[in-house]
């Protein structure tokens, strides 16, 4: 997923995925816990996959995610 929208610093994307980091509020004022990404992160993460943010000030975010065709045993007694 891409926008073109005034993108992030180095800063901000290094922050973006660490739980109750909140960036600025959205178009609307929402208020936010700062967990949304962080929980998203783990969801990926568990089902094999990544999640990845590419963003220049000015220039716009991208996020990919890549999932594997087939996701791990998640019902594997291994933690």
């Amino acid at each position: 997923m891409a926008d073109q929208g005034k993108g992030m610093s180095e800063t901000q994307q290094q922050q973006l995925f660490k739980a109750f980091q909140k960036g600025e509020r959205g178009l609307h004022g929402e208020k936010t816990t700062g967990l949304g990404l962080t929980i998203v992160k783990r969801i990926i993460e568990a089902l094999g996959g990544t999640i990845t943010v590419q963003s220049k000030e000015g220039s716009g975010t991208t996020f990919t995610v890549r999932l594997p065709t087939v996701p791990p045993d998640l019902t594997s007694s291994e933690t």
